[in-house]
C-alpha cells in the first residue's frame, strides 16, 4: 500500500482570510447605529429604510431599532420585473421613514471656468462604458447589481460577472478584462488602459 500522497492531492492550499459572509442580525432582532445585519458579496440583500450599504455590499443599521425583512419588486433595464429581500431597522415608536438618497451637494455653478481636462476627469470616474466591451446596456445591468463605479468593478470576479451577464441576457460577451481595465481607470492610469484597449476586441 502507497504511503505518500500522490502528486497534486493537497487541499485548501490557500492563504486569503475568510470573509465571514451571511446574516449577522436576525429579523426581529435589535441592533444598534452601526451594527453589521448582513455581510454580502453581491446585491442578495438591499439596503432600505433606516439601513444603508458600504462599498463591499455590506449592510449596516443607520438607526436603533429593530431588524425586519420584506421582498420588494424592481425593474430591470428591459422593462422585466425582479424581486430581492430589503432590509429595514424600525426605531422606536414603530414609524418607518423613507430612507433618504446618499447626499450629494447641490451642483454649483463655477466662477469662472476650470481646466476642461480637470472637468472630464471628474465625469469619468464612474462611467463603466470607458471600459473596452462594456456598453450602456451593460454598465446599466452591472449599476443593479451594485457595480457601479471603477473601484467596485476592479473588486469583482470573472465568475460573478459571468453570472450578471447571463441573468441579464447577455452572456455572448466576456468580462475577462474588465477588472483589470477598471484597475487602471481607478488608479489614473490612462496611458497604460489605453494601450491595454488598443490590444483587445471588445473586451476580450
Amino acid at each position: 500500500m502507497a504511503h505518500k500522497k500522490a502528486a497534486w492531492s493537497a487541499k485548501n492550499l490557500r492563504d486569503s482570510n475568510p470573509k465571514y459572509r451571511g446574516l449577522k442580525i436576525n429579523g426581529g432582532q435589535f441592533a444598534r447605529a452601526g451594527n453589521i445585519i448582513v455581510r454580502q458579496q453581491w446585491g442578495k440583500y438591499r439596503s432600505w429604510n433606516g439601513t444603508y450599504t458600504s462599498k463591499d455590499f455590506t449592510i449596516h443599521a443607520m438607526v436603533d431599532g429593530v431588524v425586519t425583512f420584506t421582498r420588494k419588486s424592481f425593474v430591470r433595464f428591459d422593462g422585466r420585473k425582479y424581486t430581492r429581500t430589503v432590509v429595514h431597522v424600525i426605531p422606536e415608536g414603530g414609524v418607518v421613514k423613507e430612507t433618504p438618497a446618499k447626499k450629494t451637494p447641490a451642483a454649483k455653478e463655477p466662477a469662472a471656468k476650470k481646466d476642461d481636462k480637470a472637468t472630464d476627469a471628474s465625469s469619468d470616474t464612474d462611467d463603466l462604458t470607458k471600459i473596452e466591451g462594456i456598453g450602456p446596456v451593460i454598465a446599466k445591468a452591472l449599476a443593479e447589481n451594485g457595480i457601479d463605479s471603477f473601484e467596485a468593478l476592479s473588486w469583482s470576479k470573472v465568475s460573478d460577472l459571468r453570472e450578471i451577464l447571463e441573468d441579464a441576457d447577455l452572456s455572448q460577451h466576456n468580462p475577462g478584462t474588465w477588472k483589470k481595465q477598471a484597475t487602471l481607470a481607478k488608479n489614473g492610469k490612462r496611458d497604460k488602459l489605453k494601450e491595454l484597449q488598443d490590444e483587445l476586441v471588445a473586451g476580450k
